[in-house]
């Protein structure tokens, strides 16, 4: 069964546009027409013909040029044509064998790190509120217990538990509710023996703070899959 396509051809080493052709092959035989001119009509074998990265190069009459068509495939099929350039023969072999042809494969989906950051920030928050809180006068609970040892460990704990977060660490999720739920508790009773002044205010201002940020975090599913 004859194969008509549509193509363009050029002669080697031409720049143009080339000139716009009908193609038609049937069994190894090649016939180009520009309108209802006949520009070449040959049999394969006397002409050389050989596939290229886009269209054919042919060699006939002493004269080399370039087609292309719009279905390179359907011709080089057609006309049986041996020489093929590795995406011809690729597309040749999903055109014989549908079942092989490659299937898109779907992106690989990149972690996002935007929880473990947060819980990181949350995480500084806290321990700077520490830090705040053993600079100033008062952050002292009974017996001369120092409240900021409380918060800058537990900061840093949450900074720990968000690089177990951008590792991968199935865990992240129960240490983060651990030491959040401790970080709290340890809030709720040092808020009650603030002296009210200001270093002190400002230190538990930076403690909410990065309290809150973690509870969004957590609450935001983040740790679930980060």
């Amino acid at each position: 069964m004859p194969v008509q396509l549509n193509g363009n051809v050029r002669m080697r080493g031409d720049t143009g546009p080339g000139v716009a052709v009908t193609v038609v092959a049937e069994q190894r035989r090649l016939k180009l027409l520009s309108g209802s001119e006949l520009v070449g009509d040959w049999t394969v074998s006397d002409i050389g013909i050989s596939s290229l990265q886009d269209g054919f190069a042919i060699k006939a009459e002493g004269e080399e040029f370039v087609l292309r068509t719009d279905d390179d495939v359907a011709l080089a099929d057609e006309m049986g044509i041996a020489a093929v350039s590795p995406r011809l023969a690729r597309k040749l072999a999903a055109r014989h064998n549908p079942e092989a042809a490659p299937t898109p494969t779907e992106p690989a989906i990149v972690p996002s790190n935007m929880a473990a950051i947060g819980f990181a920030v949350a995480g500084a928050l806290v321990v700077l509120g520490g830090t705040f809180l053993r600079s100033g006068e008062g952050g002292v609970g009974p017996g001369g217990f120092p409240y900021w040892i409380v918060f800058v460990a537990g900061g840093s704990l949450m900074i720990a538990v968000a690089f177990v977060m951008s590792i991968g660490g199935g865990l992240a999720r129960a240490l983060a509710i651990v030491v959040l739920l401790g970080s709290i508790v340890a809030f709720g009773v040092a808020i009650g023996d603030t002296g009210g002044n200001a270093t002190e205010l400002s230190a538990y201002g930076f403690i909410a703070g990065g309290l809150v940020v973690g509870i969004a975090v957590l609450f935001s599913g983040g740790l679930r899959q980060s």
